[in-house]
């Protein structure tokens, strides 16, 4: 049941209605890291016709990106898994140790299972496949940015396969101490609550739920949300 139930909370995330939120009021600044010179200005044309997008940074590869980081930061950057010189794994790690706020979204010529939840277990904010249509790039970052993750029905696939395989082969007991409230914020936290929603059901303040979030995610090695939704799964925390 619970993997249904996540199954669930991936497919809704990858079509959440991506209008009336108010960060949307302001344009969203965008990078884009492309070594492929013609593949780089066709995204940044497209993007160019849509007046909530700046693009205000682009880069051949992850090292000339991450330089040109000391001046400006983007939101979101648009990048590119196969590059020379820095590789997209590569940025990915430069990028979450030194900028975290920026949002990921990779765009890739492979769509291999292997790197998907790869991705998807290093906190990658989206990916897609660069065959996919140009109005799923838009939603894509509109998601990201409001909801701070996307998945397509293709990741949502490869993302069940992953958690019935992870049921089959769990473990029965928690092998982490974790408190009773920090199991109740996690099993919270994958009925895609807010903080502030989490905090009116425990009847504490949303600043205390997110310290009871960031100890939780450090006790069991999670990332972001997805990743205490996969602990939660495979170690039988949901009812």
């Amino acid at each position: 049941m619970e993997v249904y139930f996540i199954f669930f909370y991936i497919v809704k995330m990858a079509d959440i209605n991506t209008g009336g939120d108010t960060l949307m009021d302001s344009k969203i600044k965008i990078a884009v890291v492309d070594d492929q010179h013609l593949v780089r200005e066709g995204i940044i044309s497209l993007l160019k016709e849509y007046e909530g997008f700046e693009i205000i940074l682009e880069a051949s590869n992850g090292h000339e990106f991450v330089e040109l980081l000391q001046d400006r930061k983007p939101q979101v950057v648009l990048l590119d898994y196969e590059m020379p010189v820095m590789d997209g794994n590569e940025t990915i790690q430069v990028l979450q140790k030194q900028y975290p706020d920026i949002k990921i979204i990779v765009i890739s010529g492979y769509d291999t299972e292997e790197l998907m939840i790869h991705l998807m277990e290093r906190g990658v904010n989206a990916f897609l496949q660069k065959d996919r249509h140009a109005n799923e790039l838009i939603d894509a970052i509109h998601v990201v940015m409001n909801n701070n993750y996307y998945f397509n029905n293709r990741i949502s696939m490869v993302m069940l396969r992953r958690l019935v395989n992870m049921k089959k082969h769990s473990a029965v007991s928690d092998p982490i101490s974790l408190t009773e409230r920090e199991i109740e914020v996690a099993k919270l936290v994958c009925q895609e609550l807010s903080n502030k929603e989490i905090a009116e059901k425990l009847f504490l303040s949303p600043r205390t739920i997110d310290s009871y979030r960031e100890k939780l995610m450090q006790k069991i090695g999670a990332r972001n949300t997805a990743g205490i939704v996969l602990y939660a799964i495979k170690h039988n925390l949901l009812d």
